[in-house]
């Protein structure tokens, strides 16, 4: 089943935060989804008068507990590097790797997402190069905050990374900006997405 939650919570709390994750990895195993993709970009941000190393351990905390549960019920937790502009913590695919992989699990990857990886200075399929085995889902977006195949974001050498690395989970379309309406969005960019990966 293609099933897979984006957690884009408001709860600023800690303990409240790991109550609604305790809630959200059983609900997702009853769906029989595989995929809880972590974004939530404003509610993660360092806050005044803390500093980033105290962030980066809370968050480890935070998930720890949330990583062997999901390890439990055979699902993937991806943490989503984001741009700078959405959020201060975890900018690049690099550091949202290095974040994942102190929990040492098969279980916490991270999500590569293109309009997120635009931000970087290293050109996108360079980047999914480099993230080989370290990220369990794909969004196409493009930078204009549409689909793919509706900027100008080439995607030929995005899907031709993909296959290099041996990727063979889903690519998603992800956009913020809902201007042709539903129906178009969804044709234009699938028939995109199979010329670019055929």
């Amino acid at each position: 089943m293609a099933a897979y939650f984006i957690v884009q919570s408001t709860i600023s709390d800690q303990a409240q935060y790991q109550q609604y994750r305790d809630a959200v990895i059983p609900l997702m195993a009853r769906f029989g989804g595989k995929i809880i993709v972590v974004g939530s970009p404003k509610q993660r941000n360092v806050m005044p008068g803390v500093t980033f190393d105290q962030a980066w351990t809370w968050a480890t905390d935070v998930f720890r507990d949330a990583v062997k549960r999901a390890e439990d019920r055979g699902i993937t937790i991806c943490f989503e590097p984001l741009a700078p502009v959405e959020t201060n913590f975890v900018n690049t695919a690099a550091d949202g790797i290095k974040f994942t992989k102190q929990l040492n699990s098969r279980n916490f990857k991270v999500i590569l997402d293109v309009k997120a990886m635009s931000s970087e200075a290293k050109p996108v399929p360079q980047i999914i190069r480099e993230s080989k085995g370290d990220f369990a889902y794909f969004h196409a977006n493009d930078v204009n905050m549409k689909g793919p195949g509706f900027g100008e974001v080439d995607f030929r050498p995005i899907a031709a990374a993909l296959k290099e690395v041996g990727y063979d989970g889903y690519v998603s379309v992800e956009v913020f900006n809902f201007d042709e309406g539903p129906e178009v969005i969804a044709t234009k960019s699938i028939e995109y997405l199979k010329r670019v990966f055929a």
